[in-house]
């Protein structure tokens, strides 16, 4: 399996864009007035809306979620990649010949 470090960073903007979308989706439902239809209708009408905002608010915290643990894979690489540059930066003290 390979990975693209670089790639990995694109995807976690990727979903903090679809995180912010959907908050502000759930937002926008939340604000949204089921006062214009009828009695029976109106109920219904509110219920929908109560779900769907839950369901994208679920979805949001989800998305961050995951553009967090892909930031956390990133740290993993630059954690690991700066163990290893230390003892490589130590070789070049052998590159050249002493007398």
């Amino acid at each position: 399996m390979e990975v693209v470090p670089p790639q990995v960073g694109v995807a976690s903007r990727g979903w903090d864009e679809q995180s912010l979308d959907l908050a502000a989706a759930s937002e926008q439902i939340r604000g949204a007035s089921t006062s214009g239809f009828t009695g029976p209708v109106s109920g219904v009408a509110s219920r929908f809306t109560a779900t769907w905002e839950r369901h994208t608010a679920g979805l949001a915290t989800q998305s961050e979620a995951l553009a967090d643990g892909l930031r956390l894979a990133i740290r993993a690489y630059v954690t690991s990649d700066e163990a290893q540059a230390v003892p490589l930066l130590e070789l070049a003290a052998y590159v050249e010949e002493t007398r």
